[in-house]
């Protein structure tokens, strides 16, 4: 068999797996990058009817934030100081109990935060909406191709290297 045949068919071999990893392969994509404006509460398991300061940062400076209770109680609106932050007294309603959300709304930007709380209860964990961008594929089932590919390439190598020896 001529040399060439030899190598061209782990060539054409390797080269289509090539192909198709790259045909598979899914794009890159990022949001752009924002400051996900967080919130908090000076007492996680307030008591009904009491009041807590509820303070945010993360807004736009100057921009009005509407603060609002999950089950639709509307609280006074703030606006956010020069740095994009603000802190205001919530007084919570004397019938209140169980897990609720706080959330803060920048009214100019869009931007939500949420803290959960636990009144009359145990203590609950705040939380902040948003997260990391996607910055494309997961790279493990490529990387494991690859270093097949790899494998399987040193071994057509040996090979023909040990048919050559025989001959």
């Amino acid at each position: 068999m001529p040399t060439s045949k030899r190598l061209g068919a782990p060539l054409t071999v390797m080269f289509a797996l090539i192909i198709a990893i790259v045909a598979f392969a899914a794009p890159a994509n990022a949001a752009p990058y924002t400051t996900a404006p967080t919130t908090s509460v000076s007492n996680q398991t307030p008591t009904a009817g009491s009041s807590l300061t509820f303070c945010g940062s993360g807004f736009q400076a100057g921009e009005t934030v509407a603060i609002t209770l999950d089950n639709g109680t509307k609280y006074p609106s703030v606006v956010a100081d020069a740095s994009g932050s603000f802190c205001t007294v919530i007084v919570l309603g004397a019938s209140l109990s169980g897990t609720h959300t706080l959330t803060a709304t920048g009214l100019t930007s869009g931007l939500t935060s949420s803290t959960v709380i636990q009144i009359l209860g145990a203590s609950a964990s705040s939380g902040t909406t948003g997260g990391l961008a996607f910055t494309g594929a997961t790279v493990i089932g490529i990387g494991v191709l690859g270093g097949l590919l790899l494998l399987g390439g040193s071994a057509m190598v040996f090979a023909d290297r040990r048919r050559k020896a025989k001959a």
